[in-house]
């Protein structure tokens, strides 16, 4: 069986995901290599994981690898939602994105297989298509991660803050009176304002593993681990702070002469009966709470009048 070369197998083993590696040039599409979280989330060894071979990925239905070796043959990128049972999670679902190694002529010879959004609980009737477009990379508008990506992310980091027992704290920011703003200044304007907040969020995150994302007009969702209830509002707070000082103009808002975002968030240590979409419910019931605070209470009695 072709081994995947040491320092390859080192670097992938350092990932915090799951990753394996299959050859594409065998005819039963061997698994080459399995990394230690993968090896975790299985509840087996490397050795069982590979040996297991693509069934052992993918679930016993040979449409599957049908449609692999397809996709494998035209250099394709994809993912496929499977079914796993593992002695110490019970049956989950999962994702796994299948990504094209290739020589230097451009021929692929093994794919590297993610896991993705690992969700507990689910039956072999929900498991969904066998192959799926890959999810969108980037916010067209502002450059930042997509938020399909972003949730994928997210929720494979739900999952090991879960089980390794780590904090996460997840943000949601909402520009205020973004609509008056576009009625005023109009929508390119508008775009304009998103795409500076977008960037003063993102070069406000605290390290290269946070995240942060648009939902949609002028909302953006973000996700720090590692920080306590404390220094997670801290956060929050400088976060606010900074697209407050880009001075932006913006005359009619109730808050301030400038743009503004409120902000909510949720932080903890994910329970055993926690889900992804728990933690999301919390932190948007947190924003629809959350008030931006106004410069002054003349200030904001002007700026409603005004509106």
């Amino acid at each position: 069986m072709t081994q995947v070369d040491g320092l390859t197998g080192a670097l992938l083993d350092q990932l915090p995901g799951a990753v394996a590696v299959v050859d594409v040039r065998t005819p039963a599409l061997a698994v080459v290599f399995a990394n230690q979280p993968l090896s975790e989330l299985r509840g087996a060894t490397p050795e069982a994981v590979c040996s297991a071979g693509i069934l052992g990925l993918v679930g016993d239905d040979e449409t599957r690898v049908e449609a692999l070796r397809r996709a494998f043959a035209a250099g394709d990128t994809l993912l496929m939602r499977v079914a796993v049972t593992a002695p110490t999670r019970g049956t989950f679902s999962a994702d796994l994105r299948f990504e094209p190694l290739h020589t230097v002529d451009g021929a692929p010879t093994h794919y590297a297989a993610f896991h993705d959004r690992v969700g507990l609980g689910a039956t072999r009737g929900e498991v969904g298509p066998a192959v799926r477009p890959p999810v969108a990379r980037d916010d067209r508008l502002t450059g930042l991660r997509h938020v399909d990506l972003f949730h994928e992310f997210f929720r494979r980091d739900f999952y090991i803050a879960q089980r390794e027992g780590r904090s996460l704290a997840l943000y949601l920011f909402d520009i205020d009176a973004l609509g008056v703003y576009n009625d005023t200044f109009g929508r390119l304007a508008g775009d304009t304002v998103i795409r500076r907040v977008a960037r003063s969020l993102l070069t406000g995150l605290r390290r290269a593993s946070d995240l942060i994302a648009r939902v949609d007009g002028g909302r953006f969702i973000g996700l720090a681990a590692g920080l306590d209830a404390e220094h997670a509002a801290l956060h929050a707070a400088a976060l606010t702070a900074r697209v407050r000082e880009l001075h932006l103009h913006h005359p009619r808002s109730p808050v301030a002469k400038v743009v503004t975002v409120r902000v909510g968030f949720t932080q903890g240590t994910p329970g055993a009966g926690d889900t992804p979409e728990t933690m999301l419910r919390e932190a948007l019931r947190s924003l629809e709470g959350a008030r931006s605070v106004p410069d002054t209470v003349s200030d904001a009695a002007t700026t409603a009048d005004a509106g």
